[in-house]
């Protein structure tokens, strides 16, 4: 989880350590059986929900799976720029 943290906050990262990444992130995806379609989709469909209550970065979203020990993890990078004002709904 360390490890997570400072690659995020430390973003010069090699290019082995890049592709590195992105094997393990293929080979997660292809044991659980979720294809890039798929992560884009949820990708979407999340990003459209938080967008009703928040101003998000678009350009700095990041989403994968993650394997820790014996279970799948669903990591998101979400930036959010500032909470949107909302107004209860009238019945």
């Amino acid at each position: 989880m360390l490890k997570q943290l400072v690659r995020l906050l430390r973003r010069n990262q090699k290019s082995k350590d890049v592709a590195k990444s992105r094997l393990q992130l293929i080979l997660v995806q292809d044991r659980i059986g979720i294809d890039e379609q798929l992560m884009q989709a949820l990708q979407t469909d999340m990003t459209a929900l938080l967008s009703r209550y928040f101003e998000l970065e678009q350009d700095g979203i990041e989403m994968e799976m993650q394997r820790e020990g014996q279970s799948m993890a669903l990591v998101a990078n979400i930036p959010v720029s500032s909470l949107k004002i909302r107004r209860p709904l009238q019945a």
